[in-house]
């Protein structure tokens, strides 16, 4: 009988190192397709996000009309000349602070347990109710600042012994709107005109072709800390400092008093997602934060997506509640 041998048997073999790295390569290539798929589908859902905040907001603004016959103030004042009687407030409150009631937060100011109508008053120890953030005015696209408090960001003697926290927020309202301009046409900078107590019926151009609320950014500027001299953000409900209020179109582009002056009625165009050093409070612009775009609020409730490159011209005839001028924002 012939003998038989058998061959010893071999294990699997492995990858070579010219194959681990093809499919290391090819791993590598398809993250790099996927991820700007990603990114960009994360975008387009805070962008969503975003819109519908604008849409509360909104809705929030209109049940106000419907019940108080008017709109909110961009801020207003006890104090203001002439007095402050739409309803809102009895004390000093800022847009969103009159609204906290038609979008559920009626809690809050209910809270307060001194200056009653006004961000600035008491709720506990330590907290003043602008201290405390509101997540439907948070854009969750807004990386503007760290956190949406600014720490110490507010002092007065004559109210808190220590300085309180001011709670920011993303969004803003057209000051052509809401303040009252009109008031002291040769001081575009006076507290006098911030107070405005318009009706729908008073959009002579139309709900639709009106901007009432736009994208802004929780911190944007040069400096943002409690020892810069420079600090400003935008909050919610911080009333007593012009550097905070949650306003935009508030001053015309060549800062000029004459309301005979070509550019009394030229508002700064809106940014997106700018570099600090592009931020200027006192240009009160409507902020985006997504690229290329900012998300606005029209008088009709819709949500419109502006580019950021819009002419100086159609923005300021968009921001005027009755110039005469029927221009749609594309």
């Amino acid at each position: 009988m012939p003998s038989t041998t058998s061959s010893p048997r071999r294990g699997p073999r492995g990858f070579t190192l010219v194959e681990l790295l093809v499919v290391i390569a090819i791993i590598g290539t398809l993250v790099g397709l996927l991820l700007p798929a990603v990114q960009a589908a994360r975008d387009a859902a805070r962008r969503s996000q975003s819109s519908n905040n604008l849409k509360q907001i909104g809705l929030a603004l209109h049940n106000a009309h419907d019940t108080l016959g008017c709109m909110p103030p961009a801020v207003a004042f006890w104090w203001s000349n002439p007095t402050y009687t739409g309803g809102y407030t009895n004390s000093d409150g800022t847009f969103f602070f009159c609204l906290l009631p038609f979008f559920e937060q009626g809690a809050l100011p209910k809270n307060i347990t001194n200056w009653k109508g006004s961000g600035l008053g008491q709720i506990d120890a330590n907290r003043a109710a602008m201290s405390v953030p509101i997540p439907a005015l948070i854009a969750p696209n807004d990386s503007s600042a760290s956190s949406p408090i600014f720490r110490g960001g507010f002092s007065a003697d004559w109210m808190w012994k220590n300085p309180v926290d001011v709670a920011l927020c993303s969004y803003g309202c057209n000051f052509q709107v809401f303040g009252r301009p009109e008031n002291i046409k040769s001081d575009i900078w006076s507290w006098h005109n911030t107070h405005g107590q318009r009706r729908m019926a008073d959009i002579s151009d139309g709900t639709s072709k009106t901007l009432f609320l736009a994208e802004r950014r929780m911190a944007c500027g040069p400096e943002n800390g409690p020892n810069n001299t420079d600090t400003f953000g935008n909050a919610w409900g911080h009333p007593a400092d012009d550097r905070y209020w949650p306003v935009f179109g508030r001053i015309n582009t060549a800062y000029t008093n004459d309301p005979n002056a070509a550019a009394y009625k030229t508002f700064f165009p809106p940014l997106s997602t700018p570099k600090p050093a592009q931020c200027l409070w006192q240009e009160y612009r409507a902020v985006g934060h997504s690229t290329g775009t900012i998300l606005c609020g029209m008088g009709d409730g819709s949500v419109r997506s502006v580019s950021s490159a819009i002419d100086t011209i159609p923005w300021s005839q968009a921001l005027l509640p009755k110039d005469g001028s029927n221009v749609e924002l594309d």
